[in-house]
């Protein structure tokens, strides 16, 4: 009986090493492009490797913070991927920051589908609270 609590011990570390190693990058490659980023933001949300994902979406908005249309979109990409994970409060702090980032926008200089897409993701959060 403790050969097998043991080899199942051993099967479950090996698998959450797997698990936790496989889909976070290392290092991300400073030569990709924003969307290339998106991009492989994207596939690794679809796969369920949030922080893989959010690895990538930061990065798009660290490299690309001058470039307001693409920090938008990927700062909204963040911000639904903690909708997603069910992680309300830091989701609406990024939301939050979106919409104002929005409001102090010239406008015409940032694209308006995410700031559409981040506030119908708040009001989600305003109407989960009040349930």
């Amino acid at each position: 009986m403790k050969i097998k609590s043991l080899f199942i011990a051993a099967i479950a570390s090996i698998i959450s090493v797997f698990i936790s190693c496989s889909s976070v990058p290392v290092e991300i490659p400073e030569d990709m492009t924003a969307q290339e980023l998106i991009q492989k933001g994207q596939s690794e949300f679809e796969n369920g490797h949030y922080k893989a994902s959010l690895r990538y979406y930061n990065a798009v908005t660290e490299r690309f913070a001058d470039t307001p249309a693409v920090y938008a979109e990927a700062t909204y990409e963040i911000g639904h991927l903690f909708m997603k994970q069910k992680k309300y409060d830091e989701a609406e702090k990024v939301l939050q920051e979106l919409v104002d980032l929005y409001a102090a926008a010239q406008p015409g200089t940032m694209p308006g589908a995410y700031q559409k897409l981040a506030q119908l993701e708040l009001d989600k959060i305003k109407n989960k609270d009040k349930q």
